[in-house]
């Protein structure tokens, strides 16, 4: 039986008009086998842009720095000429970037699909999971609790017999893992809201998929009808 690891982060911000509208939890899912040498093809990745022992956070590398534009001929300039130029200019308006993370229900109903549908695949393909997630202090103590409650009931659609423990909190920092899945995260949020499709149509295909259903993704909408092309694959005009 393989062993499986699910990376989870989030994308977005739960309270409604907020900032964002749609939050978006995605769950990366690699063989444990796997670990080792992606983690070192990430590795010489980041090496090769000065970035090693760095935290990719794609929200940040998406958003517009003041400080960058604010460089004349910025473009033209080397990697170490650029980072000090910037650098001169953060320490000159003393700024950083602000993110702030949500705090209702959104996040537990998000958190209980995605542990379902890993416990799906996990079934499918005779597997057992761990689960590693973002080390967010505001959520991590509930979906602990979420966790241990799912393992002694189950989830609203089904028992979580393939998955081991409750998720295991990581620093994103320090976890290149992570790191990938807030890059999944942020490109389907993106794609949802305004359809910027490059990045999410490299990663759409690796989604879980079952007899030409795309079971892996799922965009909730409560009652409202949807049409869009995440609930087209889902099924969700013939079933849900």
């Amino acid at each position: 039986m393989s062993v499986c690891i699910l990376y989870i982060d989030e994308s977005g911000v739960e309270e409604l008009g907020a900032g964002t509208s749609h939050f978006v939890l995605l769950g990366l899912c690699i063989q444990a086998h796997d670990w080792k040498p992606l983690d070192e093809s990430l590795d010489a990745i980041k090496a090769r842009y000065q970035l090693s022992r760095t935290e990719i956070h794609t929200g940040w590398m998406h958003r517009r720095y003041s400080e960058q534009e604010s460089v004349p001929s910025f473009e033209r300039l080397s990697c170490d000429q650029r980072r000090s130029a910037v650098e001169e200019q953060i320490r000159r308006r003393s700024g950083e970037p602000d993110f702030t993370a949500g705090r209702s229900t959104p996040y537990e109903m998000a958190f209980e699909q995605v542990l379902t549908r890993y416990q799906s695949f996990l079934s499918r393909s005779e597997s057992i999971g761990i689960v590693v997630h973002d080390n967010n202090t505001k959520v991590a103590p509930r979906l602990h609790e979420l966790s241990l409650k799912f393992h002694q009931v189950g989830t609203l659609y089904k028992q979580i017999s393939n998955v081991v423990e409750t998720p295991l909190f990581v620093d994103s920092y320090f976890t290149s893992m992570i790191q990938m899945a807030d890059l999944c995260a942020f490109s389907l949020r993106r794609f949802i809201e305004n359809d910027e499709a490059d990045l999410w149509e490299i990663i759409e295909p690796c989604g879980d998929e079952l007899n030409g259903i795309k079971v892996g993704i799922r965009h909730y909408t409560a009652k409202r009808p949807c049409k869009c092309r995440i609930c087209q694959a889902h099924g969700r005009l013939v079933r849900d």
